[in-house]
């Protein structure tokens, strides 16, 4: 994967991280890889250049989250928030969001034994569980971070029931200004009314002055679906869902069989033969 980004790079490719993260959570082995020109972060709310400088903010205030948060409250869900590149995770979350011992027995009933490459997937996903991640912080309540920070790029709610998780929609809906996105069954991503990954990827589009049509995403979960139509060629991974998978341009190898870079390499290499062609 790393020799594959930095020949892209090289070759003259602005290699962007799209993700649902805030930028305190992208891991410190993507961007010490020094290819990276920009982070598109939590869901579009934050844009930022290769040295981590904001370049574009769509926040919500510390009272829309409120104002939320209380017409939710009910449903019982568990909250995780994101301000300043940092996120917060309310522990009576934590079993649902992770998966606990059920999650990480699923992992290995889904990956081992095949691959290498599968098993060192495996391994990180059950360190992540059991040790957390950077930019990440556990704690017993939200409502004291929501308390001391104005504003919030994003906010995610998790349910106990595929019911509970429907009705919420309703609610946060009905209320307007929100931007409401059913990544899980029973777990909702919100951002400020407007923002999504998709309008980020315009945005930064127009900012470098760059054709979409020479633009291409790659995602694995639906919360990467905004991006379509957005951007000019959408791979969808082969660990994507059948869902994503119907709405992509087209399909490469799975995130553990580094799809990515398989389906790069390929594209440079019919480049440089079609190059090769024409002199």
């Amino acid at each position: 994967m790393r020799k594959a980004l930095r020949q892209a790079a090289d070759e003259g490719c602005k290699l962007v991280v799209c993700t649902g993260r805030p930028l305190g959570m992208v891991p410190r082995s993507v961007r010490r890889l020094g290819v990276m020109a920009y982070y598109l972060c939590a869901n579009g709310a934050t844009v930022y250049d290769a040295k981590g400088a904001e370049l574009l903010s769509r926040t919500m205030s510390n009272e829309d989250v409120r104002r939320m948060m209380d017409e939710v409250a009910p449903l019982g869900p568990g909250w995780n928030v994101h301000s300043d590149g940092q996120s917060w995770i309310e522990r009576t979350g934590v079993t649902y969001m992770v998966g606990g011992a059920r999650g990480i027995r699923s992992r290995i009933r889904k990956y081992f034994p095949r691959s290498p490459r599968q098993v060192r997937s495996l391994i990180r996903g059950v360190m992540h569980c059991a040790l957390g991640e950077q930019g990440k912080t556990i704690v017993p309540s939200i409502r004291p971070v929501i308390d001391s920070h104005e504003r919030f790029e994003k906010v995610v709610c998790s349910f106990t029931t595929d019911e509970a998780c429907e009705e919420a929609i309703l609610r946060i809906e009905a209320l307007g200004g929100f931007q409401v996105a059913r990544v899980w069954a029973r777990e909702l991503e919100i951002t400020a009314a407007g923002v999504t990954k998709g309008t980020a990827c315009d945005w930064l589009l127009d900012y470098l002055g760059e054709d979409k049509g020479r633009s291409v995403a790659f995602g694995d979960s639906m919360n990467d679906a905004p991006l379509i139509g957005h951007v000019g060629r959408f791979v969808a991974m082969g660990n994507a869902s059948a869902e994503l998978k119907a709405l992509c341009d087209e399909v490469c190898a799975s995130l553990t069989e580094d799809g990515v870079a398989l389906w790069l390499e390929e594209q440079m290499t019919e480049a440089h033969t079609s190059a090769g062609m024409s002199n």
